[in-house]
């Protein structure tokens, strides 16, 4: 059976795929040729990387033919033994073979992981394979349907991507070298892949690490709260995927279809679906990732599953020596069958983090729950008031904030809460706010919860940990403000005109919006929305403060500040009202936890 041109019976649009010779991000292409190689302990790629720790197989540019002759090629990384071994994949378009993404370099700090640290062979956003060729395990790098060399086009996650996974899955189950168990991992498009793939249930797929990817491309990536992003999406597309045909092009699919329907449906994974363990790893300051990494866990229909939130960047995550030991044990227990104790550890690890600069308190780590949200939450409602704060009673007064929702450099509605003791919240904020604007019939609402200390300055986030950064950068001005190193806080966004929420989907905290149908705003009406901010673990002390900012652009630093230019897009027009008070009780709910 082909791969489908079309969804539901709605048309995918293509559009073309940079040539593999494009170097924009890439290192200069080399076509690969079918070979067999031995790589000795000690070889280097080059003199800056890390040298091999043990004798490696490298099998380049194998040929995996999936169920509709499409051809596609992968590099198989594997330790010298006469032993079986498992394999790990690592699926997407960043390429195999030394060629690829190498965003790394254009990173600040290069994102707290040094060259030195990784031998070269690894597929952007995938665990080291000499690494885990040291640990017992094979790693299988793909370029994807469509990519480098690979035929046929690339999709864009949804459910193709997972039928040709498990085409893969199952072939490389069947090589001599292999044990028949394999696992997934990896980032972003390698942790989507491994969702999409999970929810097909091939056999030989036994366990999967989805380390930050999400899971409805449409509310978490290009569409949140109903406001179409685009920006980054192509940005990734453009500088990231090479290959000979065509792509799908979301951008266009969104301009064509601005509400949910089939096409999106079918990138919205139904993760009940997936019955093997999952061992799956969030932060906080991922733009993309965040909420539908938790969502995968929550919803995940097996009963062996693991979450942990960690405070640094996901690629700075990725390479730390104890969070790869923590993965080996998990992959022991289900690729090897080693009896290791896996099962005893906690279903969910979460860190706070505290805004602290290099010589203040650094985040709480590894903090133990039976679930995500913590079911010891403690909701908080705080309201609005006409002085700019937030209070733990409502408003007498009644009266209005505003802000001039089209100027991206214009100041924010925001209140401050002041906490009276020491506070940590973990989880699910929620605002219900009351809106009018007279200029226009909808409105883009952006929200963000800051962090601002004792003296009333707002804190931000260093995402890659001081003590992985040069001396002398040592406070939040000396980090740049991009976001793959540097986070201001939770956030929530919802275009007006979606704010209709599913109530069977819905929860106290969590609105669901259905983004099925426009719902426009009469100039001049005052409306009632609630706007869910994605996860969050900040803990305060006493006379520490939270601001919510209200505004027409997302307070957060650009992912890649120096190539995504322009002004982001939006719809807003004129003066957005936040009402106030009486019987526009506009307020915010806040997860306290207690530590």
């Amino acid at each position: 059976m082909a791969a489908p041109l079309e969804i539901g019976g709605i048309e995918i649009p293509w559009t073309n795929t940079f040539p593999p010779e494009d170097e924009t991000f890439m290192a200069p292409y080399v076509k690969q040729k079918r070979q067999t190689q031995t790589l000795q302990k000690g070889w280097q790629k080059t003199k800056e990387h890390r040298p091999l720790p043990c004798d490696i197989i490298f099998d380049e540019n194998v040929e995996i033919f999936l169920r509709d002759g499409i051809k596609i090629y992968c590099d198989i990384i594997r330790p010298v033994t006469k032993e079986e071994v498992p394999a790990l994949l690592a699926v997407s378009p960043y390429g195999k073979g030394g060629h690829g993404f190498l965003i790394f370099e254009s990173s600040p700090f290069r994102i707290g992981v040094p060259i030195s640290t990784t031998s070269g062979l690894e597929k952007f956003e995938s665990l080291d394979p000499a690494e885990w060729a040291s640990r017992g395990y094979a790693m299988v790098n793909v370029d994807i349907r469509g990519s480098w060399e690979s035929e046929g086009n690339v999709y864009i996650e949804g459910s193709q991507p997972g039928v040709d996974v498990s085409d893969m899955v199952e072939h490389i189950a069947k090589l001599d070298w292999c044990n028949g168990s394999l696992g997934m991992q990896g980032n972003s498009w390698l942790a989507a892949s491994q969702w999409s793939a999970a929810v097909q249930c091939p056999p030989s797929l036994k366990a999967i690490a989805p380390w930050e990817g999400f899971t409805d491309k449409y509310r978490d990536v290009v569409c949140r709260g109903g406001i179409p992003k685009t920006d980054f999406a192509n940005f990734v597309f453009d500088k990231t995927i090479r290959g000979r045909q065509k792509r799908e092009d979301i951008g266009e699919a969104l301009r064509r279809h601005p509400l949910m329907n089939a096409y999106w449906e079918d990138k919205r994974l139904d993760v009940s679906k997936i019955n093997i363990p999952v061992y799956a790893v969030a932060s906080y300051s991922s733009g993309i990732h965040g909420f539908g990494t938790v969502r995968g866990f929550n919803e995940a229909g097996t009963s062996s599953k693991w979450l942990r939130f960690h405070a640094t960047q996901e690629w700075y995550d990725l390479y730390l020596r104890k969070n790869n030991d923590d993965l080996q044990k998990f992959f022991d227990r289900y690729l090897k069958g080693i009896q290791n104790g896996w099962e005893e550890t906690t279903p969910v690890r979460v860190s706070v983090l505290t805004y602290g600069n290099r010589f203040e308190k650094q985040p709480i780590e590894n903090i133990p729950f039976d679930q995500y949200p913590p079911k010891e939450t403690q909701y908080r409602t705080v309201y609005l008031s006409p002085s700019a704060t937030m209070e733990d009673s409502p408003a007498r007064e009644v009266s209005t904030a505003s802000y001039q929702s089209d100027e991206l450099s214009a100041k924010a509605a925001e209140f401050i809460y002041t906490f009276k003791e020491n506070t940590t919240l973990i989880g699910y904020a929620k605002a219900k706010l009351w809106l009018s604007c007279n200029d226009t019939d909808d409105m883009d609402v952006h929200l963000s919860l800051r962090k601002v200390d004792k003296d009333g300055k707002v804190r931000e986030h260093n995402n890659v940990p001081w003590v992985s950064l040069p001396a002398g950068v040592d406070n939040q001005e000396d980090i740049p403000q991009t976001n793959v190193v540097k986070h201001l806080g939770p956030t929530g966004v919802l275009r007006i005109s979606h704010r209709a929420q599913d109530p069977t989907l819905s929860t106290p905290v969590i609105p669901f919006h259905p983004h099925d149908k426009e719902e426009k705003v009469p100039p001049g009406t005052i409306v009632s929305a609630e706007i869910g901010f994605w996860p969050m673990g900040i803990t305060f002390e006493k006379g520490e403060g939270l601001m919510l900012r209200i505004q027409g652009f997302l307070d957060q630093c650009n992912e890649f500040a120096e190539h995504i230019h322009g002004k982001p897009k939006n719809l807003n027009r004129g003066e957005h009202i936040v009402h106030i008070g009486g019987d526009h009780e506009s307020s915010l709910i806040l997860p306290v936890v207690p530590i």
